[in-house]
């Protein structure tokens, strides 16, 4: 079968044009800075999906022209389980909680969030983990990487618990939401319409309460489930983005060991029983390279170890650097800033944020 790239349904472009502009921004100008052919916005269009990479580009621009905003808080509340087709409607006709989590398992990044999603039970906990599949462009500096990775997981998480939450009439209990960047300050006005979130976390993710599982949903039906079922399986069979698994497997292959670092090319690809070139050619299709996932690992291993005050050198070493300049050189490509630079900022920000934090407390 031939590969598809990542793509996306233009029905989510339109979205996000009018998600815009309840910021108060005209239509014609979000528009016009963000890119947007207008051919893609036409009821008549005949292109319905546009490639992952334009679809990047385009938030890049939005980000850019509404900044600290909470544009994936909104985009996620504004995803209403009629936005997602078929997909929508087999989660609404569907008979309860646990069996959509099984549904959306299989055919969630079929549709606008190009995530593995991970459904893990822990201490009486249903918990839904998020990993990316998709891979930005290494030629975007480290700043619009995580802006566009946090306007992605944002709005995935606010879109699955407030969909999960809407095609029921029982409360889904013991929500808590799980992200692993720093509390912004726009979450304060978006605070009361999302459930208890938890910042600085190992993980990005949703749990709630096991015995949710059973609640019944609203409108559940089984012919009606049958009947989107087989429009689903169609469109997953025409779209499956069969390369964008293979920057999951990687990654989680992507493991460092002590006294041993990363593995290598050669070594994922034993573990994944492919041959280098194959997976070379994988990734390739992927829109990217070994090499690029494996800076990625590096860097977070690096942000990691900085959080837990080693010092360069340590770093340095750990990483399995020849030298400190040639880590000093791979970091200034991350970020753009030498370590020192990066670390005092760091440091900076987080006295700034406590001081903050007092001040509050004391008033």
């Amino acid at each position: 079968m031939k590969k598809q790239l990542l793509n996306i349904h233009n029905d989510y472009l339109k979205l996000l044009v009018d998600t815009a502009t309840t910021f108060g921004v005209p239509k014609a100008e979000v528009i016009r800075y963000c890119q947007i052919p207008l051919s893609l916005l036409t009821d008549n269009n005949k292109q319905e999906r546009i490639s992952f990479d334009q679809w990047t580009e385009i938030i890049i621009h939005l980000l850019e022209l509404l900044p600290d905003k909470g544009v994936g808080y909104q985009f996620g509340l504004n995803c209403k389980p009629t936005t997602h087709g078929a997909l929508g409607f087999l989660l609404i006709t569907n008979s309860s909680i646990g069996k959509v989590l099984i549904d959306l398992q299989k055919y969630y990044s079929m549709r606008i969030h190009k995530m593995d999603l991970a459904v893990l039970n822990k201490n009486n906990k249903i918990i839904l983990r998020l990993n990316p599949l998709y891979q930005l462009s290494p030629q975007l500096n480290e700043s619009k990487k995580n802006s566009v990775n946090k306007f992605f997981i944002e709005s995935a998480l606010v879109d699955i618990i407030n969909n999960l939450q809407m095609i029921t009439n029982f409360n889904l209990t013991g929500i808590n939401i799980h992200v692993a960047w720093d509390k912004e300050d726009y979450h304060s006005f978006y605070e009361k319409r999302l459930p208890m979130m938890h910042f600085n976390q190992e993980h990005n993710q949703i749990s709630f309460d096991l015995k949710c599982l059973d609640l019944p949903l609203t409108f559940s039906s089984n012919s009606a489930y049958q009947l989107a079922m087989e429009m689903v399986n169609k469109e997953y069979l025409f779209y499956q983005d069969l390369d964008n698994k293979i920057i999951l497997k990687v990654n989680q292959q992507l493991k460092f060991t002590p006294g041993v670092g990363f593995p290598s090319l050669t070594d994922v690809a034993e573990k994944l029983k492919l041959s280098e070139r194959t997976l070379k050619r994988e990734l390739a299709l992927a829109n990217t390279t070994f090499s690029a996932l494996l800076q990625s690992k590096k860097f977070e291993l690096a942000k990691k170890l900085i959080d837990s005050n080693r010092n360069i050198q340590e770093i340095s070493d750990l990483l399995g650097y020849s030298h400190i300049s040639a880590f000093s050189r791979a970091f200034f490509g991350w970020t753009g800033k030498k370590p020192s630079d990066y670390i005092r900022e760091q440091r900076i920000s987080i006295k700034s944020y406590y001081m903050e934090k007092s001040k509050k407390i004391y008033k």
